[in-house]
């Protein structure tokens, strides 16, 4: 095994490979969830025979939901003034229309009519319709990235004609200190329960957003910035992180403390009310959600960096592996979501075992795809 610890040099950050390698095992398992009775949308639903499993399914899910997806929003933007700096604005972009740009375009075109294969003809038996139009789907993640990448170079642009270039950061000499974080949380609190008042969690909007969950999103990229700036993820100490890693420990329990409350477990309007709207479930929904963000993202990325600071050639096949990981795991779940319908198991036996399955299998698979020639250009 070989470790590195060098954050602002050119070299591979071995941790943040390994964070990337966990969050993408975690869209698997989010996805397989939602299948078997946690909440979200899925396109094979396996009814849940016993009661546990929507509540423990809902549960990781709104766990995960709270920081995965904006974890890699700050990992991305972590990344973007180096790839801006190195590249230039022109290269820079060219690199994210093809990067981010053509998945888009094989999904709309072959991904998501492979998919409707699985679901129409094989799952329910009804005739193919081939449909050539725009499909996000769950690569509306890639498409949040082109819109923030194209926003940074127009911002860049404006700042750059300032000869001294005075990028906007606070704390270059530091990690945010604890009083930072918590008025950061009350900025995401009142802001996003503004936004669900209007928009609620699982209403999708054209080209693809849940706009429920996109002040985290725009948030954890524009931190990702400043981190990089400020090198704050080498300054982060370990009683800082310990602290987070500890309220977060005592906000995950909570969730069932507000879900029974507010009567999630009636169900219908009752549970519709913590998505949003002007209702007290939702406001405690998103505290919860907020305070979650900052206190997993917080011990999360000190304790990569001080325990998983390294790499292996499983590793680093993994990590090379994980954007293609991300692009093709919808179709390999549907797959085994749709043979196991038939498969007479306990609803919280069959989450696992489909997770088993499913996760070496999307990193062998992508393995192959990269050997496409031309395929590294796009994927990496």
């Amino acid at each position: 095994m070989q470790t590195q610890t060098n954050a602002k040099s050119g070299s591979r950050l071995f941790y943040l490979d390994n964070i990337r390698i966990y969050l993408t095992i975690l869209v698997i398992l989010q996805h397989a969830a939602i299948s078997y009775g946690g909440t979200g949308d899925w396109a094979v639903k396996d009814p849940a025979v016993d009661e546990l499993s929507p509540i423990f399914l809902t549960f990781f899910n709104a766990v995960n939901q709270s920081y995965f997806m904006s974890a890699f929003f700050l990992l991305a933007g972590y990344f973007t003034p180096r790839s801006f700096e190195g590249k230039g604005a022109g290269s820079f972009l060219k690199d994210r229309l093809i990067r981010l740009g053509i998945p888009i375009i094989i999904y709309s075109t072959l991904i998501f009519n492979l998919n409707q294969v699985l679901i129409e003809v094989w799952m329910r038996k009804q005739p193919f319709q081939w449909i050539l139009a725009y499909q996000a789907g769950h690569l509306w993640f890639l498409l949040a990235l082109l819109l923030f990448a194209v926003i940074y170079v127009i911002y860049r642009a404006v700042v750059d004609r300032n000869k001294t270039k005075q990028y906007f950061q606070y704390y270059s000499d530091r990690f945010p200190p604890n009083r930072a974080l918590i008025l950061s949380i009350v900025f995401l609190i009142v802001l996003t329960f503004i936004v669900r008042i209007r928009f609620s969690v699982g209403e999708w909007t054209y080209p693809g957003f849940q706009l429920a969950h996109s002040v985290h999103y725009a948030f954890s990229f524009f931190v990702g910035i400043l981190a990089y700036r400020g090198d704050w993820l080498n300054r982060l100490d370990r009683d800082q992180a310990r602290r987070w890693g500890i309220v977060a420990l005592i906000m995950m329990p909570l969730f069932f403390v507000v879900a029974i409350l507010g009567g999630a477990l009636e169900g219908g309007a009752a549970f519709e009310r913590f998505l949003g709207g002007l209702h007290w479930q939702s406001l405690g929904y998103t505290t919860w959600e907020s305070i979650l963000l900052i206190a997993i993202l917080t011990f999360l990325l000190y304790f990569f960096r001080e325990h998983v600071n390294r790499t292996s050639p499983l590793l680093r096949s993994m990590a090379a592996s994980v954007y293609t990981v991300y692009i093709i795991h919808q179709t390999v779940l549907f797959v085994f979501n749709i043979l196991f319908l038939r498969v007479d198991v306990p609803t919280i036996v069959k989450f696992p075992i489909v997770s088993l399955i499913a996760v070496p299998l999307c990193f062998g698979l992508a393995v192959l795809i990269r050997r496409i020639p031309y395929a590294k250009s796009v994927l990496g």
